[in-house]
C-alpha cells in the first residue's frame, strides 16, 4: 500500500497492470472493436444486435404509437422478418465500410452509420411486399435517427457493462 493515500495503487500494483497491458497488445481489429462490435465472438455479436434492435425498434415504434404518429404499418411476422434483415444487412454493410473506408467512418462521427441504416431499412421496405412497410419516407427517416440514437446509448452502456466484468474478472474479484 501507498502510505501517502491509501486509495491510490501500490508500485507493484502498477507494475503488473502494466505488464498486463503489454500482453494484451491490440489487433488491428481494435477500432472496429471499440466503434461497431458488441463481442469478440462473432456469432455473439449478433446475437446482442438481434436482440438490441428488437428491443430498441418496439421502443421508437410505441413512442410513436404512444404520441398517435405511427411510423409502420406491419404485422408481426413481417416485423419480426425486418428486424432479422435489418440486423443482418446492417452488419454486412457496416463491417465492409469499416474495412474499406475506415477513415471516412470514423470522421462523419456516426452520420454515414445512420445513412447506412436508412439505406438498409428503404431496401427492407422494398423488399417486404407485406407486413413491414414505413407510410412515408419522413417516418423511415424519423425511425432511423430516432433507432440510432437509442441504440448507441444502449450499447455504451453494453459495452461498460462488459468493461467493468473484464476488469473485475481480471482482478480476481
Amino acid at each position: 500500500m501507498n502510505d501517502k493515500d491509501p486509495k491510490k495503487p501500490s508500485d507493484e500494483d502498477i507494475k503488473k497492470l502494466i505488464e498486463q497491458l503489454k500482453r494484451n497488445k491490440f489487433g488491428k481489429n481494435t477500432a472496429i472493436s471499440f466503434g461497431f462490435l458488441l463481442h469478440k465472438n462473432y456469432v455473439v455479436h449478433m446475437v446482442f444486435s438481434l436482440v438490441i434492435n428488437f428491443l430498441i425498434s418496439a421502443v421508437v415504434i410505441g413512442l410513436a404509437i404512444g404520441i398517435k404518429q405511427p411510423l409502420i404499418d406491419m404485422e408481426i411476422l413481417g416485423y419480426i422478418l425486418a428486424i432479422i434483415l435489418l440486423t443482418l444487412l446492417e452488419n454486412f454493410v457496416k463491417i465492409l465500410m469499416f474495412k474499406y473506408f475506415m477513415r471516412i467512418m470514423i470522421l462523419s462521427m456516426g452520420l454515414l452509420s445512420v445513412l447506412i441504416q436508412i439505406f438498409v431499412l428503404a431496401i427492407i421496405d422494398l423488399i417486404l411486399i407485406q407486413g413491414f412497410q414505413f407510410l412515408g419516407v419522413e417516418h423511415l427517416i424519423i425511425f432511423a435517427f430516432g433507432f440510432s440514437i437509442l441504440r448507441f446509448l444502449l450499447s455504451i452502456y453494453i459495452r461498460r457493462w462488459l468493461f467493468t466484468k473484464k476488469i473485475r474478472f481480471l482482478e480476481g474479484n
